[in-house]
């Protein structure tokens, strides 16, 4: 059986108009398909007729008018209603300008009749002589270096690279910017002493001993190690030439790890292995103090002010809300009140004031690796942190050290 094809509102339509003006069927029939491209027979369009309510048909078409003309009057409302809106929009901007000239024009001319301001009995005297400012400390924060760890361009899609000469490079880099920052304040105020804060992750870490992927690390254990030393080495032997005093704080990070986490002591961790070659290399520089804990925190008094320091791996979370809450937990452990909070581990520089202290985040020698790039989508920038430490006040000026700068 062949289906009919279904007729359509406007179809039915002229059927019945055709039919009433007297037109026959086979004539009805090629106005339709000529008009609408549907072969219909004399005998379908006899059963059309005959079968079709056409009463209720016209009803249904008369009520879809109807709503066709209920919304095309709306959306002439609308229209109407828009311009209207914005027309009144448009007067109440050009009011509100003259309102603001007027106001302009009256402070103008309130300006115009004010007296002349009488000369100040306080006068600027700037400094006569070589006079200086109170001397203050200098502060620098090294960590995340990650010897060891390589991956190129092709590895990121374009957006990061690094490996162990441009780890050299990026060093180098904040040897020589160190010294010249110095440079610059010392024409204001004697800097004698140097505090460095290696806060951790010197190397890239041992297979099998955390969640880093081993892939991206090309250097065994010991040559991290060895490589590390020997870096760090020759920054203090640099830098030592231009203090009077050197104090390093070596704090040990999660990646120096000997084992998985929980296998063996916190302590047994390659960053102290580097730095207990670093301090036997530097023994005959009498100028240099070490600070090598045990344990995974310090909290030196310098210039009269508490530091904390630890590398930040313990700390719950990425964001600032869980750092500043391990700062509140670990300052009502201490004894003696909290100033600073010095850590690495989040690749990512940052300053926090909470109730008790400052917390002063230090960034990363790599910048975006893989783990920051593919699961965080950060990409930050190579940075490490130097600032100055005035005995009363304090941390007084702080620079981010940009280490693919020239």
């Amino acid at each position: 059986m062949i289906k009919t094809a279904v007729w359509s509102d406007d179809e039915a339509q002229m059927f019945h108009t055709l039919k009433n003006a007297g037109k026959q069927y086979k004539e009805i029939g090629e106005t339709l398909y000529t008009a609408f491209g549907k072969f219909r027979s004399e005998d379908s369009l006899k059963n059309k007729w005959r079968s079709t309510n056409w009463s209720v048909l016209a009803k249904t078409r008369e009520k879809k008018e109807k709503l066709i003309t209920v919304l095309t009057d709306k959306e002439a409302e609308k229209e109407t209603l828009i311009k209207r809106t914005l027309a009144n929009n448009e007067r109440f901007v050009r009011r509100e300008e003259a309102r603001t000239d007027v106001i302009i024009d009256n402070i103008k001319s309130a300006l115009y009749r004010l007296p002349k301001p009488k000369k100040s009995d306080i006068t600027y005297t700037p400094r006569k002589g070589t006079k200086k400012y109170t001397a203050e400390h200098v502060g620098v924060m090294v960590s995340d270096m990650h010897i060891g760890a390589s991956y190129d361009y092709e590895d990121t899609g374009g957006l990061s690279q690094y490996n162990l000469e441009i780890f050299k490079k990026r060093l180098n880099t904040m040897k020589h910017a160190l010294l010249e920052i110095v440079e610059r304040h010392r024409t204001m105020y004697d800097l004698p002493e140097l505090h460095i804060f290696s806060l951790g992750d010197v190397v890239a870490g041992q297979p099998g001993c955390g969640q880093w992927n081993d892939n991206y690390i090309h250097l065994g254990t010991m040559e991290q190690v060895t490589e590390g030393t020997y870096a760090l080495r020759d920054l203090l032997a640099t830098w030592s030439t231009a203090f009077k005093k050197i104090t390093f704080y070596g704090i040990y990070g999660n990646h120096g790890r000997v084992g998985k986490k929980g296998q063996t002591k916190t302590s047994d961790n390659w960053d102290r292995a580097c730095y207990r070659m670093l301090q036997l290399s530097l023994c005959e520089y009498d100028n240099i103090e070490w600070h090598l804990p045990k344990t995974w925190w310090l909290n030196p008094k310098i210039q009269g002010h508490s530091f904390y320091l630890c590398h930040g791996d313990g700390i719950k979370g990425t964001t600032l809300a869980g750092v500043e809450k391990a700062e509140s937990k670990i300052a009502g452990m201490l004894e003696q009140r909290l100033d600073y909070f010095l850590m690495g581990h989040f690749h990512s520089p940052a300053e926090i004031q909470t109730n008790s202290s400052r917390v002063i985040m230090n960034g990363s020698f790599m910048g975006g690796d893989m783990y920051s790039l593919r699961d965080l989508g950060k990409n930050s920038a190579p940075e490490q942190k130097i600032f100055g430490i005035h005995k009363k006040k304090g941390i007084t000026w702080t620079y981010n050290i940009y280490l693919d700068g020239e």
